[in-house]
């Protein structure tokens, strides 16, 4: 299956963890708004194209994990200013 967009409206999320789940598709931009989000965890799918620059709003986060899908492209910048 695919990621929806509509996961995007769950701002109080705090874990949000698909790994090995074959998931397909893209990672929405939407999950830029999941502000109480502090694990990611997408290890492990089948998921294409690139890391959304939204994530990088994400100041709660303190894990996240892509490995071992088929991501293109380099990490944005944004992610580079969590801490």
């Amino acid at each position: 299956g695919t990621l929806p967009d509509s996961l995007g409206a769950l701002s109080n999320l705090e874990i949000l963890s698909f790994g090995v789940n074959k998931l397909t598709g893209t990672i929405p931009n939407t999950f830029g708004s999941l502000s109480g989000l502090r694990l990611l965890n997408m290890f492990e799918n089948s998921l294409t194209g690139t890391l959304p620059d939204s994530l990088g709003s994400l100041s709660n986060l303190e894990e996240f994990n892509f490995g071992k899908n088929k991501l293109t492209g380099s990490v944005p910048d944004t992610l580079g200013s969590l801490t």
